[in-house]
């Protein structure tokens, strides 16, 4: 039987380990600590009170209720879970997948079952305060631990931070500026994680769940919808760093030609394209840039700040690369906009479900005044195929 929970438990974990993150954001402050001190750490209902400045029945309470805004907001993208279910799942996965060390103890007052001292108590809640702030995951209760047990009384987010820096690099939330000097290409170990994230700079990459050609891409710095295998396309996916300072493309070319035998090489094709042109001017979508710069996407959502409409950058490829790696076909930028601009694109697309391509192309129309029309075009491809040697 606990063999069956166990499996149970691993199970369910793997299906909510990409979006914990964002659900627990969703809890309030309390919710978030006490779920943390509960699952993360272990901690019986009466510490966690303590720690909270509450009773035991209320911190029961508390976790019921935050047990609860987990479940409904899994369910809201199509995860049907019971709170036993996902308390069962992070108590028993969390810890695995965080850094080494997550299960020291957050006091050494709470490990000894000693009572929790003024001092210490109102030091427990400034970290578990700057937790919520920084929206932090687990590896940051490493950090807490480690300090209060060693007995300091200073406790700042540098520090916190320090002690993240050295986590591990392959969870589902990676932070390739924080990560460790390396390449490297390994089998992944997330069957249902699809993530790939950007440091500040261009060489700077983590991907987890990732196809061969997402990481060639990065390796070769080519754009996503340009890319064509001389055989079949492999499916099996991996996770990649690659984080070394000014040297991380080529590193990673060679890795990726060592470990799985595959090298790219420009060639020029005749091949079916998109042509993003203008079809009405002055749409209400395309609007001046604000403070800041950004590029990104989710399910049914693209948005980006201070961004051309087409650029060589991975950071702020601009629209176009985005339409080109979700319809998976090259897009030319036809528009003959140069400027940067502000864009916040919507359209009707669900968790689960494939790529909505008629209306993201409605969108396009009705809020940016854009269209894509096919045409055949002689273009640069990354031809990927099998290293002769």
């Amino acid at each position: 039987m606990q063999s069956l929970l166990n499996e149970s438990a691993a199970d369910t974990w793997i299906q909510i380990a990409p979006l914990l993150e964002t659900a627990m954001a969703q809890l309030g402050e309390q919710e978030h600590n006490a779920i943390v001190l509960r699952f993360y750490e272990g901690k019986a209902l009466k510490q966690v009170g303590a720690a909270l400045g509450t009773g035991e029945d209320a911190a029961r309470m508390r976790i019921n209720r935050a047990l609860e805004k987990l479940r409904k907001f899994f369910a809201g993208r199509g995860l049907t879970l019971s709170a036993a279910v996902i308390a069962a799942a992070v108590s028993t996965s969390a810890v695995q997948a965080a850094p080494v060390g997550l299960a020291a103890t957050v006091t050494a007052a709470v490990v000894q079952g000693t009572a929790v001292t003024t001092s210490t108590l109102t030091l427990i809640k400034g970290v578990l305060k700057i937790m919520a702030w920084t929206k932090a995951k687990t590896a940051i209760v490493v950090g807490a631990s480690v300090l209060l047990a060693a007995g300091t009384t200073t406790l700042t987010v540098k520090e916190i931070a320090a002690h993240r820096a050295a986590a591990s690099w392959r969870h589902p939330n990676p932070d390739p500026d924080r990560a460790p000097l390396m390449v490297e290409i390994l089998p992944t170990k997330y069957r249902f994680v699809d993530d790939m994230s950007a440091g500040s700079h261009d060489d700077n990459w983590i991907g987890i769940g990732q196809r061969v050609r997402d990481i060639a891409r990065v390796a070769y710095h080519w754009h996503p919808g340009r890319i064509l295998f001389a055989e079949t396309e492999p499916t099996d996916r991996y996770d990649f760093i690659s984080t070394l300072p000014q040297t991380s493309g080529a590193a990673l070319q060679a890795e990726l030609k060592r470990k799985l035998g595959f090298v790219g090489h420009p060639e020029t094709r005749d091949m079916d394209v998109l042509a993003l042109k203008v079809r009405r001017s002055n749409a209400p979508g395309l609007k001046p840039p604000i403070d800041g710069r950004n590029d990104g996407s989710s399910r049914g959502h693209y948005h980006c700040n201070n961004a051309p409409l087409s650029s060589d950058s991975l950071h702020f490829p601009g629209i176009a690369r985005f339409l080109e790696e979700y319809f998976e076909t090259p897009v030319i930028d036809q528009t003959g906009l140069t400027q940067n601009y502000h864009i916040d694109l919507k359209w009707n697309e669900r968790w689960g479900q494939d790529p909505n391509h008629d209306a993201l192309k409605q969108a396009l129309l009705d809020q940016l005044g854009l269209e894509l029309v096919p045409s055949r075009e002689s273009i640069e491809m990354l031809v990927v195929e099998k290293s002769p040697n």
